[in-house]
């Protein structure tokens, strides 16, 4: 999981209906006055760049620990990209994967669209690429929230009927995703996610 990119089958649109309450840029994100690691806007395997309040470089220990932090969270965004993907394929709700890659609003927001979709009988198909990017850690010491942005081509994607009756779906494109994954019990989860229209990122 770098900066290549990186395929996972998921319900776009379903998670689109699923986060669309938070369609602007998270509010929350890290607002605190902690110190905080500002990333180089890269998510492949070299080190990024960071500093303490003061501007001094961390130890090279230190960034070796953020490269793995970086990974962690990555892997909690996939993950639960991944999880919602496997939910809608069915519209379930309940689909155990998605608490253990999702807390809080953007668990809540999943559930919401997965039940929305349940209800109107609509399953999901299709693949989308994803591009993720850790752009912050904080606290700068030992971080336990961090924000991800994502610019996702869901071009091949579609939502359908279940029963076989025609569905018009609404085209696919970049779309900027912006999350905050934060260290929760030992784990790595999504707390809030946003995604934005068609054509708010580029490919």
């Amino acid at each position: 999981m770098g900066a290549q990119k990186m395929r996972a089958s998921t319900a776009v649109t379903a998670f689109v209906v699923a986060v669309a309450a938070c369609a602007t840029a998270l509010a929350g994100c890290t607002e605190s006055s902690d110190p905080t690691v500002t990333l180089s806007g890269s998510s492949s395997g070299s080190v990024p760049s960071s500093s303490s309040a003061s501007g001094t470089p961390s130890p090279s220990s230190s960034t070796t620990s953020i490269a793995d932090t970086q990974r962690q969270v990555l892997n909690a965004y996939l993950g639960m990209q991944q999880a919602f993907e496997k939910a809608a394929q069915t519209a379930d709700p309940a689909h155990p994967d998605l608490p253990e890659y999702a807390t809080g609003a953007a668990l809540q927001r999943l559930t919401a669209g997965l039940t929305s979709m349940q209800k109107a009988g609509l399953r999901s198909r299709g693949k989308t690429v994803f591009h993720p990017v850790v752009q912050e850690l904080a606290p700068a010491k030992a971080p336990t929230r961090a924000q991800v942005t994502d610019c996702m081509d869901t071009r091949g994607t579609s939502v359908y009927r279940a029963d076989g009756q025609a569905h018009k779906d609404t085209p696919g494109g970049w779309r900027l995703v912006n999350a905050t994954v934060e260290l929760l019990g030992g784990a790595w989860k999504v707390s809030a996610v946003g995604i934005h229209e068609v054509g708010s990122c580029t490919g």
